[in-house]
């Protein structure tokens, strides 16, 4: 059997396993403290005023779950893809929160590492939470796009 396309290079793979170990380690580093207290992230949640109490507590339950398992499953090649595209779904509705926070003046917590309190910080840095979101669902694009592109690799007879 023959490969048609070009196999990736080994600084390509050792730049794809580092992408994914940086994405691995930021949501799994950010789910553990909402797990372990899921009523201060619900809270938090509650304090970005774009959902009510009863919403916020089933988001707070199930988000950080879903950050883990997505965060993990970038390593499973079956589910490396799928948990790619939710992880930068996910970036994608935090950029829009912080920004939504941002221009409505809020001085909340983010609640991204378990950082559920403002009270020891003077303002919340809004420019860095979406940066750094951009660069993570960069960081995200770039494995979805070279494992799709690793997957259209067609072997033929």
């Amino acid at each position: 059997m023959a490969k048609i396309g070009v196999s990736p290079t080994r600084s390509e793979r050792l730049g794809l396993l580092a992408a994914r170990l940086v994405l691995t380690a930021v949501f799994a580093t950010a789910a553990i403290p909402k797990i372990l207290n899921p009523t201060d992230f619900a809270v938090v949640i509650l304090n970005y005023q774009v959902c009510g109490t009863y919403t916020s507590v089933w988001i707070a339950l199930f988000l950080p779950w879903l950050e883990l398992v997505c965060a993990i499953g970038l390593f499973a090649p079956a589910l490396r893809r799928a948990s790619g595209l939710v992880l930068a779904g996910l970036l994608i509705v935090f950029i829009l929160l912080h920004g939504q926070a941002w221009a409505r003046g809020l001085e909340i917590a983010c609640g991204c590492f378990g950082d559920f309190t403002t009270l020891d910080r003077p303002k919340t840095n809004y420019a860095w939470l979406l940066l750094r979101n951009a660069l993570l669902l960069a960081t995200c694009w770039l494995v979805i796009m070279k494992d799709l592109r690793n997957q259209q690799q067609v072997r033929v007879a």
